[in-house]
């Protein structure tokens, strides 16, 4: 029950934070720009490589990664993690397609083009569908995971999951908010199918028999 709360509140932050930005709320815009000018200033050449490395790989490559790991080689609470990883995925690929297209937000326009270090990212802005991805996985694991020494890897991927909503920032392709409201989207949805969980008893026991 306490994460369908969750759940029900983080979502609602996030709808209010979408109709502020499709209203083209004047303070929301202003400090959005702001920080995000004070933000996308490229630090140096090896700063620079792994804050695209991060973005370009860090939400694909590590997280289809961990969720197959987890398949592949976790016990019973590892599959089950596996699960609601791919579900809170396939919910939230389409779902963040659907809501950019919708909502219809331009990339930022940098101050130089020295400062947009991926280019041609052209589908509108918000949400971020990296802070979306990002932050599900990292919410799911932190819920799943926050006991003796697995809240360790937990934290380590939090940590990554952060370090990739700064670099789409830094990168120059996401205003702040559009990052704010991916993680907003990203954990209301992984509450929920965490909450949603203690239904899937009989999907958990068919995945078990198919791993013995």
């Amino acid at each position: 029950m306490k994460y369908a709360i969750a759940s029900a509140i983080v979502l609602a932050g996030f709808a209010v934070l979408a109709l502020l930005i499709v209203g083209n709320n004047a303070g929301i815009s202003e400090w959005d720009r702001s920080t995000f000018v004070s933000l996308n200033h490229p630090k140096g050449e090896t700063v620079d490589k792994i804050m695209v490395d991060l973005s370009k790989y860090g939400r694909e490559a590590v997280w289809i990664g961990v969720t197959a790991l987890l398949f592949d080689f976790g016990r019973k609470d590892g599959r089950k993690a596996a699960l609601l990883l791919t579900i809170s995925f396939l919910i939230l690929i389409p779902l963040g397609t659907v809501l950019k297209s919708e909502i219809d937000r331009q990339r930022p326009v940098t101050i130089s083009s020295d400062d947009l270090l991926i280019q041609n990212e052209t589908d509108p802005s918000f949400p971020s569908g990296h802070a979306t991805i990002v932050s599900a996985g990292a919410a799911i694991l932190l819920l799943r995971f926050n006991r003796g020494k697995q809240i360790i890897g937990s934290i380590i991927l939090a940590i990554e999951a952060a370090l990739v909503a700064y670099s789409r920032i830094y990168t120059g392709v996401h205003y702040p908010m559009d990052v704010f409201g991916g993680i907003l989207l990203g954990a209301g949805v992984a509450f929920a199918v965490v909450a949603s969980s203690r239904y899937m008893g009989p999907i958990f026991s068919r995945i078990d028999s198919m791993k013995r």
